[in-house]
Parts: C-alpha cells; sequence; structure tokens
C-alpha cells in the first residue's frame, strides 16, 4: 500500500466516525440552534476529508495527475477549509449566546461569509486565467497557494479564540467555559498537527486525526451540558443543582434568592406558551446581566416552571435583588412593546453550605417571596 493510500484510508475512517455522530445528533430531541450549528459543522468536516482524500488520491497518481485535476482539488481546499473555520467561528459565537435572535444570527452569518465569497470567487478567476501561476514544473502548488489556504482560516479560528478566552473572564460566560476552550484548543492543535503534516511530507492525516478527536469531545461535552442545562433559558437546570450543592466549598454563609415570574399563567393563557417561553427567555437574560454587574460567586439555574433560583455568596442579598429588578427593567424595555408586563417576586434566606440544610432555607427564601407577590 502506497502512503497516500494508507492516508485516504484514515480519512475515510474518521469519515465514518462523522457520519455516525452527525447520525446521533440528527436523532437528538432538542431545538436549541447550538446543535444545529455543531451539526453543520460536523457535515463540513467530513466534506473536507473526503477533497482531501481526492486530493491524495490525485498526487498518489491513481486519480490522472495533470493541470486540471491538480488545480481542482487544491481549489475545493482552499475554499472548503475556510468554511469548516467560519463554522467552528459560529459554533462559537453563537452557542454561547442564547440571547440572540434566528433574524440576528442570520445577519450576522452573512456578514462574515463575505470573505470566503470573496475567496472563492479571486480564486475561481486566478486559476482559470493564469494556472502556471499556481504551479511548479512537477505540477506542486507554490508557497503562496498555501498561505492563501491557511489565511482566512486562521483568521475566523484565532478570533474565535480570542473572544472565547476574553469572554471566560466575566460571570456571565463562566457556565460556557468548557465549550469556549474547547473551540479555543482548536487553532493551537490545528497549527500543532498542521505542522507536523508537513514534517512527515504530508503523508500522513495528522490534521484529520486532531479535528475528529475534537469535534468528539465537543460532543461528549454537549451532551453533558444537555443532562445539566435547560434548554429553554439555557440556564442550569436541577440536575446541575444537586451536583453543585455537593461540591467542597468554603466555610462562607450564602443567601438562596428564590424568583418567581408574576402573572406567569395569565400570560400563558392570554398570549401563549410561545409568549410565555419569551417572557421566561428575558428574565433569564436579567438574572445572568446582573450575575455578571455583582461579579461576586454565584450560582443560577431555572428552578422549574416560572421559578428561577439563585445562590450568592454575599452580606447584602438586599443589593442582589435590587440587580435583578434593574435588569429585568432593562431587559424588557429592550424587548418589542407588549400589552403585559413582566414582573417577578423575589424572596432570600441564608444558607450556610451545607447540603442537608439547603431544603430548609429555599424553603424560607419561597415564603419570603410570596410575601413580596401578595405586596406587590
Amino acid at each position: 500500500m502506497s502512503v497516500f493510500g494508507f492516508y485516504v484510508e484514515v480519512n475515510a475512517g474518521c469519515i465514518v466516525i462523522l457520519l455516525l455522530l452527525l447520525y446521533s445528533i440528527k436523532r437528538l430531541p432538542t431545538p436549541q440552534v447550538k446543535y444545529e450549528l455543531f451539526q453543520t459543522l460536523v457535515l463540513w468536516h467530513i466534506v473536507y476529508f473526503i477533497s482531501d482524500s481526492v486530493w491524495a488520491l490525485v498526487n498518489d497518481a491513481t486519480i490522472p495527475k495533470n493541470t486540471f485535476t491538480v488545480l481542482a482539488v487544491n481549489y475545493f481546499n482552499a475554499i472548503i477549509m475556510p468554511v469548516v473555520a467560519y463554522n467552528c467561528f459560529m459554533f462559537a459565537e453563537i452557542s454561547t449566546r442564547p440571547e440572540m435572535t434566528r433574524k440576528q444570527i442570520e445577519r450576522f452569518r452573512c456578514k462574515l461569509r463575505i470573505p470566503i465569497i470573496v475567496q472563492f470567487v479571486v480564486l475561481l478567476i486566478s486559476f482559470w486565467i493564469a494556472p502556471d501561476f499556481w504551479l511548479d514544473d512537477r505540477l506542486e502548488p507554490i508557497g503562496f497557494y498555501y498561505f492563501i489556504l491557511s489565511f482566512l482560516p486562521l483568521i475566523y479560528w484565532m478570533a474565535g479564540t480570542v473572544r472565547g478566552l476574553l469572554r471566560t473572564r466575566t460571570m456571565l460566560n463562566r457556565a460556557n467555559l468548557g465549550t469556549y476552550l474547547i473551540v479555543a484548543s482548536y487553532t493551537p492543535g490545528v497549527l500543532v498537527a498542521g505542522g507536523a503534516q508537513v514534517l512527515f511530507a504530508l503523508t500522513t492525516p495528522i490534521f484529520c486525526f486532531w479535528c475528529t478527536a475534537i469535534i468528539l469531545f465537543a460532543y461528549l461535552h454537549m451532551q453533558n451540558q444537555l443532562i445539566s442545562t435547560d434548554s429553554l433559558t439555557m440556564l442550569n437546570n436541577r440536575n446541575r443543582l444537586h451536583d453543585y450543592l455537593h461540591q467542597p466549598r468554603e466555610e462562607k454563609d450564602s443567601f438562596v434568592i428564590m424568583v418567581d415570574v408574576d402573572h406567569f399563567k395569565q400570560i400563558n393563557d392570554t398570549y401563549g406558551h410561545a409568549e410565555g417561553d419569551r417572557a421566561l427567555i428575558i428574565v433569564s437574560q436579567a438574572l445572568k446581566k446582573a450575575c455578571e454587574r455583582l461579579g461576586s460567586s454565584m450560582f443560577l439555574c431555572r428552578y422549574g416552571g416560572d421559578e428561577f433560583l439563585m445562590i450568592a455568596q454575599t452580606e447584602v442579598p438586599d443589593d442582589v435583588v435590587k440587580e435583578v429588578r434593574n435588569c429585568l427593567q432593562e431587559e424588557v424595555a429592550k424587548s418589542v412593546s407588549r400589552s403585559y408586563k413582566i414582573e417577578a417576586s423575589m424572596g432570600f434566606a441564608r444558607w450556610d453550605g451545607n447540603p442537608e440544610s439547603f431544603k430548609e432555607s429555599m424553603i424560607n427564601a419561597d415564603k419570603r417571596m410570596y410575601e413580596d407577590k401578595r405586596l406587590a
């Protein structure tokens, strides 16, 4: 077997793995946009591995090696690679920004596609008009081609890495730390894998190995998130709350804060469940914004229905409640004008950090929340 035959076989194995993964993703009972983005990301990796395998067959002369076939396979690689990198960036950006609407996402995607379209057109014209410029006497691409091949993908990958690392510094995005770090690791991995592949004279598909491994790792991370994340608001759910309560922590008093959306049943009955879902998303965004602004150690989850739960390490719980109300007003003002109000009642109680006493603290916080609701 030739070295390029081994190259093709490894690519084929990775393609089979990703096809099985794609089948698994399609069967997931979730409407989350990030799974649609991840599915697209996996699909484009498969397309690239196919194109890369054809490139290997041309280099091995299994497919006749001439000016047309060499330019064709290198052209498709130079177009598909930026698309792969673009989808990596979109997955990192959108999967951790649940507040974006589909219309905003599509507008964002259109802007980011422009460099790919420009490269698509310019390369097609230049390959057609001046094919000899791109190939040497042995029908091998010149060094400038490899610069074009890697430049735009590196821009997308580096942008995703930098934006991810910057966002992990804020409270708002610490819940998504794993997703950002996975995507951030893609870029240095690509550089190392690509460099190693060049050292092995382009005959070992190290890049294929790395991409498949990181995709599988990202999928496992997303599955774990699916178990511990509320699919509507993207907040922690009660499974994650249970894990949090039993984590080792410093002996420091905290406050349990219960948040309940006022007149939520009336919103559902009058305007429909879709409008009720939008109200819950607005409240969840306000809670996340409050956590970010306060900057102290907090845990936030959707406890169930229209109830949310916060655990804050603070000595002034009234400040937390005040900030949540301010953020809720801001989020409501940003949303489309509606004929109903979105308000919330809140109550809090001290918790000593012991899992055994948490239920009692939550009951006390719940009582104060209903007192607040009666006074509203």
